[in-house]
């Protein structure tokens, strides 16, 4: 296999790129995939089916350890160990077009978040990903980062998904090398599972008086609640 050609791309770069139904390498793109799961992925999901993040989770997604931060990792299973395709492709495309992860809306970039340990203030660089199979870079479609990431609603996914950073943040702060079960349990519901935050929260008399609505904009607050309760309570 033929690695891909990473660029660095800076905010002002034009570039041509177009996806679509007909292009010949339809699809290509969603197998052989570790696909991970943000906050605001699993958000969307869960109501995209009409479910809480606790079914979700447990339907579609596995869980592992990130190796360089040691916080719990979400990725969505692929159909079989066989068949390495997304769960969600299908021959017509993306079954969860509307709703679907911000890696995929970024494709053929990446995106990486660093944060200062002097001011704490966050920035984004972004690379540009030329693979072998990809023939959506070949055709004209003229511009540039910032057209790109409002065409594909980005800018929302990326409000919320970076408190992970903070999250992270925190945790090398700390100076712990392992966290307890304990621990990432809290962080796995905190961050991902937040219908059962939600629930923990009840059970455990935390936030006394806080509600948020049942809607997407209260989902979101509940992450960005959990997130500061876990940097502050949980990592320490």
């Amino acid at each position: 296999m033929t690695n891909p050609e990473i660029t660095r791309l800076k905010s002002d770069q034009t570039f041509n790129f177009n996806c679509f139904p007909e292009i010949s390498c339809f699809n290509h793109c969603c197998q052989n995939l570790q696909q991970v799961l943000s906050p605001y992925d699993i958000i969307r999901l869960k109501r995209h089916f009409n479910s809480d993040s606790t079914t979700f989770l447990q339907t579609y997604t596995i869980t592992d350890i990130g190796p360089e931060t040691g916080l719990p990792v979400v990725m969505l299973k692929n159909k079989s160990q066989t068949d390495l395709h997304c769960i969600f492709v299908s021959e017509n495309g993306c079954l969860v077009y509307p709703d679907r992860p911000s890696t995929c809306r970024y494709y053929p970039m990446g995106r990486v978040v660093s944060k200062s340990r002097q001011t704490c203030e966050k920035s984004a660089s972004y690379i540009m990903i030329h693979e072998p199979h990809c023939k959506g870079h070949e055709y004209l479609c003229h511009q540039n980062l910032q057209q790109w990431r409002n065409s594909q609603e980005l800018p929302v996914f990326d409000q919320t998904n970076d408190l992970m950073i903070d999250l992270i943040s925190a945790k090398s702060r700390s100076g712990l090398k392992k966290l307890s079960d304990d621990q990432r349990y809290l962080i796995y519901i905190g961050c991902y599972d937040i219908d059962a935050f939600r629930q923990y929260t009840e059970q455990q008399n935390l936030f006394s008086g806080q509600a948020f609505p049942d809607s997407l904009e209260g989902d979101i607050q509940w992450v960005e609640c959990a997130i500061r309760w876990l940097e502050t309570v949980v990592i320490k």
